[in-house]
């Protein structure tokens, strides 16, 4: 349920990206009312994500540092909308966690997914 709920926050905010970010749309909605909107959908589906991440389909590890990264990432974007100091470091850090997710071993993750699978005898 709250996987939904985050990816229809996710649609709502990859909408108001393009209204901010490409002008579509903006005979519509206001470029104020689409940040408000894109800021607080954005980070209720980044929240509802990193809260639910031991039910994606990859490993805990990977889909932690993953939600934990693009959290951070949209910090730093959110620091740049208002002009508030060290957005850009904040921005790099994201990356850099999120890059950082896509390193860890495939072996971690499927021995993560093997021991879950073991039965008791």
């Amino acid at each position: 349920m709250l996987k939904k709920i985050a990816g229809i926050c996710f649609a709502l905010s990859f909408v108001m990206a393009i209204v901010i970010f490409g002008g579509v749309g903006r005979n519509y909605i206001s470029i104020y009312h689409a940040k408000i909107i894109f800021m607080v959908s954005g980070a209720l589906g980044l929240i509802l994500n990193l809260l639910t991440f031991q039910t994606g389909k990859h490993g805990n590890l990977f889909n932690f540092f993953y939600w934990f990264g693009s959290f951070i990432l949209f910090i730093g974007l959110v620091f740049l909308q208002f002009r508030l100091p060290y957005g850009f470091y904040i921005i790099v850090t994201g990356i850099i966690i999120l890059g950082g997710s896509f390193i860890i071993p495939e072996k971690k993750q499927k021995k993560e997914r093997n021991n879950s699978d073991l039965l008791d005898d």
